[in-house]
């Protein structure tokens, strides 16, 4: 009798490889699961914190804007109108009666923060130089005489010729400007508040 190796059913075999497969299966499907609830956990975070970063930008936002017109306001309530300090500058500065014009001519005006206000500007033209100094000093002494105006001075002066060969005396004019509350409007339109 010769020997036959036993011949391994083939329902055996196929029934191994199904069941291996369904294992693989399985465990792919397993492993992807997991996969798929970290990648969800981690979305689920980044959520979160996005949205926490929402909530903070609008509230730094908010911050900012409550800030900012915070800032308005103080700008607002402390703001100085140029036509205001013109319009006493044309009433404070002396007028000369013999060249029917006034003694100190204001060409420029600048001012910052604090009312700080300079001015530059020139004398009338004369041979007289004395009196041109004169006229500066009593253009100073007329600003410290008004409430609105303080520390009034001139730190620097300088001299020119013209073609007439008369004295011009240029000067840069330092005040401080001190804003008055305004009076009541008057039947003749003074005092009416600007806007």
């Amino acid at each position: 009798m010769e020997y036959q190796p036993k011949k391994i059913p083939w329902l055996l075999v196929l029934g191994f490889i199904l069941i291996f497969g369904v294992a693989l299966g399985y465990g792919y499907y397993f492993s992807q699961n997991n996969y798929v609830d970290e990648q969800l956990d981690t979305l689920d975070r980044e959520i979160a914190e996005a949205k926490n970063q929402l909530e903070n930008l609008g509230l730094s936002e908010t911050v900012s804007a409550k800030r900012a017109m915070t800032a308005l306001e103080t700008i607002n309530q402390n703001e100085i109108l140029w036509s205001d300090i013109l319009s006493i500058i044309v009433k404070v500065v002396p007028n000369d009666p013999t060249a029917k014009q006034k003694f100190v001519t204001f060409t420029s005006f600048s001012g910052s923060e604090g009312g700080r206000l300079t001015f530059n500007g020139h004398t009338i033209p004369s041979t007289n130089i004395r009196k041109q100094l004169e006229d500066i000093a009593d253009t100073i002494d007329a600003f410290n005489e008004l409430p609105e105006f303080s520390d009034a001075f001139v730190p620097s002066i300088s001299k020119s010729v013209n073609e007439q060969e008369e004295t011009v005396l240029s000067i840069i004019f330092n005040s401080n400007y001190i804003p008055q509350k305004q009076p009541a409007a008057s039947i003749d339109g003074e005092g009416v508040p600007r806007t």
